[in-house]
This record gives structure tokens, C-alpha cells and sequence, in this order.
């Protein structure tokens, strides 16, 4: 009786009052935050836009319809009934009108044959920059949606759930540690050397020296995300992360600090140059490194500014295994730098035990290990910092829609001390002397500018056969602006070029040579030239 009273009590006398349900209010629309450069300007901004749809159970005749829309989309009638069979209650048109088309239409709604045509205000993603960054910065789906680049990894930020108690949910906008300025310089170098060296990709990065911000970055070919449907996934990969591949002689520059960090070569003694090098491995075979050209007599600063394979090796191998590899470890390599970019790989640097007898001289010059570029310009910050590296970043602040900030990022040194201050110094000495008169870059070189640059140029690897192609080289240079007073690092590899030269020190190096005499005149690099500035 008592369990049956309370029944009554529960569902007669209190029910109705305790099952009153009002539905909270949802934000009906998320507004996604708008991305900036490190300047303001606008690199991706959601934009409202019209479609045309189909209300299929509305239409009286499917045909008449299809040809008084059709001749305002120039769509072929045929073709909307055709797409429509597959729905039967909602087709979708055309998602995007033009101001035209929109006015067309509307102007025609409410006749007897666009019964049933409905336009539809909708909200989508817009790439002012189009190309530029835009592996970097990936793109949104239909819905808006991230599906690729920092549109997926902010998603969180850009598009939040929608809130309670408010009709409108606003993302959080983000500010970039990118330069358009920087990148625009960037991307018409490298749009240069595919026209005139013609070669499969080019991947480049402009870095803080300073700070690790990754100020510009591009993968070439480009993609429009304005219109990812229609490109190449291939195209899509942000290569600056996720592109393994070995530097050649760019590596030499931190070759020699490892090998001047461990302390155990002797350097006391010049190294002479007859244009090949040979040891004798631990199995007693011999084994000879080859240079391009005789070098005669070389100490550490000549090594980098003639580029010389047989004085790297000849220190390489007498540092320890260990030590010399602890080092390239320290200054990054193997590494999988988290800098908001997804998609990182940590590249190739085997361990010890699986060296051969050659493995260590092979590494001093760039073979038998896996680079990124991102890892290289990163390298680079601890030859212009004294020896501390520093964090690769690339997402400056989040602010929300009332400007509170929620997230900042601020320069942080990765690893303190990586390399000591004389052996940064030297090296930099080595890549400077390496732009002037006899060295490998001086086509890097600019009027009124110190700068430190190495060049490199490393046959490429078959990826079917493992061996080294003939045919095949990976052109590069890595520049360190101003010497005097590192600001900037900038790296530019160049994979297969098939025009007249494969060598960095005619591709790559001049490519930077113009964006640091543009650096110059855009007023982010100093020069102590009178006049117009060249690349000498």
C-alpha cells in the first residue's frame, strides 16, 4: 500500500509539475576564429556565402525547374536531374553562387517552376593568401571543419562547442608567429628557381635565429586550400616537417661542432687537402672520401668555406663515436620538434651500435642520416645563439572574441648550452669566410650585409633500390644573416634540379642572396652599403 501510495503521489500529484522540461538555449552558430600573421593580416577568415538547393518533394516538374536554374548556373539541366535521382527529399545544386547568380535566382523565386528551390546563407573558410604558407595552414571542410595543418590542430580554439545561454558562439582568433612580408619574399625565390632549374620540390624556411619563431615556410608545388578538393594530397604535405632527407654538406657546419665540442681532434695542425682522403676501417678495409677539387691546405674555418669532405672526416674520426654523436643529438637531429605543426617526423640518426666503418665519416658530410628542414634551421639557432637552441614555435597567441588572451607563446631555449660560445663563434666565423672571395657561397653574399651561409649538394637516394642515384641531387644552402648579429636563418633545399647546374652554391644560395638583399630594403636587415643594394 505504501509503495503504491507514493506511486499515486509521484505520477499524479507532482508528476506534471516535476516533468516540466524547458530546453536550455544553445548557441545555434560557432563563429570560427579568424587566423593573422604576426602583423595582422588576415590568413584565414570565415566568409558567408550562398548555395542553391533543391526541396525534391516541392517540385512539381523536375525538368522545368532544371532548365530555368540551369540557365542561371550554366548547368547543364541534364546534369541536375541526373545528380538529384540520388536524393529524395534534398539536393544540393551548387554550394557556391556568385553575387549574380544569387541575384538571378532570387529575383525568380516565387514563380510556378522555382517551387521548391530554396537559397541557402551559409558560412565557410577563406585563404586570402591562397598558395602562401598554405601547407602550413591546411584548410576546413564543408562544415568548417579543420582537416588539415594548424586548421586541425587549433580546431579546438577556432571552433568551440557552441555555449549555453548564447544565440552566438565565437572561436578565438590566432596570431601566427609567421611574416607574410617574409613570406611572399620567400616564395617568389623559390618560384624562381623552378622556372629556371626546373626541379621535382623545393622546401624553404625563414626561422628567428633569436627566438625559434618560424617566420615563414613553404613546400613547392603549392596548393590553393581555397580549392584543396582539386589538388594532390602529395601537394598537401607540409614538407618543412615531414620530408626526411640527407643535407650533404650542409651538415658539415654541425659536423664540426660536434667535433670541436667533443674536444678530441687535433686541430693544432692544418689538414692538407690532395682532393680524396683515405682510412683504413676497423675490418682493416680501406675506404677513400673524394672532394670535388684538391683544397690544400685547410683548418676549421676553410673546411666550411671550401667545403672540404676529407678535413671533416679526418676530425670526425678522431672523436669518439659516442661523444660525436651525443652532440648532434643535443643540437636536435632525431628530434621531433613539437612546433604546432602536425605531422613531425624525428628523421634518421642511428644509433652507435649499428654504424658501420664508415658510417661516421659518411655522417660528417651529410650521408647516412635523415634531416628535416625544419630540423636544420632549428640546428642553426645554437650556432647563433652562443650554443643555446632554441624551441621551434609557430603559434604567437589565442585571444578570445573579447580579446582575453588564452594562450601566448613566448622564446624558450630548448636546450641551454648545447655548444660552447667559442665553438658557435667558430663556426660562424667558418660559414661566414665561406661567402667570401674563394669560398662556396658568395653567391649569398650582399652588399653591406655580414652574412654566414654553407652550401651543400647531396646525391639523392633511390627509394626503391636504396642506392645512391647519378642523376639525382638534392641542391641546398643554409644562411645565418646578419654575422655580426644573428637575426634570421634561412634555409632553401632544392631535390632534383634538372636545368643547367645541380650545384646549392648556384641554385639555393643565390635564391637567398635576393631575399636578403629584398630583407634589406623592406628595412628587416641593416646594411652599412651606400646605394642600391646587390647581391655581389
Amino acid at each position: 500500500m505504501a509503495i503504491l501510495l507514493r506511486v499515486f503521489w509521484v505520477a499524479i500529484i507532482t508528476g506534471p509539475e516535476e516533468a516540466a522540461y524547458r530546453d536550455p538555449v544553445v548557441a545555434t552558430r560557432v563563429v570560427r576564429g579568424t587566423v593573422t600573421d604576426r602583423n595582422g593580416r588576415i590568413i584565414a577568415i570565415e566568409t558567408p556565402y550562398h548555395s542553391c538547393a533543391l526541396l525534391l518533394r516541392e517540385i512539381a516538374d523536375l525538368r522545368e525547374t532544371a532548365k530555368v536554374i540551369g540557365s542561371v548556373l550554366s548547368i547543364d539541366p541534364d546534369r541536375i536531374i541526373a545528380g538529384s535521382a540520388a536524393y529524395s527529399t534534398y539536393y544540393l545544386v551548387k554550394r557556391y553562387l556568385t553575387d549574380e547568380e544569387f541575384e538571378r535566382l532570387g529575383s525568380l523565386i516565387g514563380s510556378k517552376e522555382m517551387k521548391g528551390v530554396v537559397l541557402e546563407k551559409r558560412f565557410g573558410r577563406t585563404f586570402p593568401q591562397h598558395y602562401h604558407a598554405a601547407q602550413s595552414i591546411g584548410f576546413t571542410n564543408t562544415e568548417n571543419q579543420g582537416l588539415e595543418g594548424l586548421e586541425l590542430t587549433l580546431d579546438e580554439y577556432l571552433s568551440p562547442y557552441p555555449e549555453i545561454g548564447k544565440d552566438i558562439t565565437y572561436g578565438h582568433d590566432v596570431q601566427l608567429t609567421m611574416d607574410m612580408e617574409l613570406q611572399y619574399l620567400l616564395d617568389t625565390a623559390v618560384l624562381a628557381i623552378d622556372r629556371e632549374h626546373l626541379p621535382d620540390s623545393i622546401v624553404g624556411i625563414i626561422m628567428g635565429a633569436k627566438t625559434g619563431e618560424i617566420l615563414a615556410a613553404t613546400s613547392f608545388p603549392w596548393y590553393d586550400p581555397n580549392n584543396y578538393q582539386e589538388s594532390d594530397p602529395e601537394l598537401r604535405q607540409n614538407r618543412i616537417i615531414t620530408s626526411m632527407f640527407e643535407p650533404g654538406s650542409v651538415f658539415k657546419i654541425f659536423s664540426l661542432a660536434s667535433e670541436l665540442a667533443a674536444g678530441q681532434a687535433d686541430f693544432s695542425e692544418p689538414f692538407f687537402c690532395d682532393g680524396t682522403y683515405e682510412f683504413i676501417m676497423p675490418n682493416g678495409n680501406r675506404t677513400v672520401i673524394n672532394c670535388v677539387s684538391p683544397h690544400g691546405t685547410v683548418d676549421r674555418e676553410t673546411m666550411l668555406a671550401y667545403s672540404c669532405n676529407g678535413a671533416v672526416t679526418h676530425w670526425a674520426l678522431q672523436t669518439d663515436d659516442k661523444a660525436f654523436r651525443d652532440i648532434l643529438v643535443a643540437l636536435g637531429f632525431g628530434t621531433k620538434w613539437e612546433s604546432g605543426m602536425p605531422g613531425g617526423i624525428s628523421g634518421v640518426l642511428k644509433p652507435v651500435e649499428s654504424w658501420s666503418g664508415r658510417t661516421k665519416a659518411t655522417i660528417s658530410f651529410g650521408q647516412e642520416l635523415g634531416v628535416t628542414a625544419l630540423q636544420l634551421a632549428t640546428a642553426a639557432t645554437a650556432i647563433a645563439n652562443g650554443g643555446d637552441l632554441m624551441q621551434p614555435y609557430i603559434i604567437r597567441n589565442v585571444r578570445s572574441h573579447d580579446g582575453t588572451v588564452v594562450l601566448y607563446t613566448e622564446p624558450t631555449i630548448a636546450r641551454k648550452s648545447v655548444i660552447t660560445r667559442e665553438v658557435a663563434s667558430t663556426v660562424l666565423a667558418g660559414m661566414e669566410k665561406a661567402t667570401m672571395t674563394g669560398g662556396t657561397a658568395t653567391k649569398v653574399a650582399v652588399n653591406g650585409v655580414r652574412v654566414a651561409a654553407k652550401t651543400g649538394t647531396a646525391q639523392m637516394a633511390d627509394p626503391v633500390t636504396g642506392n645512391y642515384r647519378s642523376d639525382a641531387f638534392l641542391a641546398s644552402t643554409l644562411a645565418i644573416v646578419p654575422a655580426d648579429d644573428p637575426a634570421y636563418v634561412i634555409y632553401i633545399g632544392v631535390a632534383n634540379p634538372t636545368g643547367a647546374t645541380i650545384w646549392g652554391s648556384n641554385i639555393a644560395a643565390p635564391a637567398i642572396g635576393s631575399i636578403i638583399a629584398d630583407m634589406v630594403r623592406q628595412g628587416k636587415i641593416r646594411s652599412s652599403a651606400v646605394g642600391t643594394i646587390t647581391v655581389r
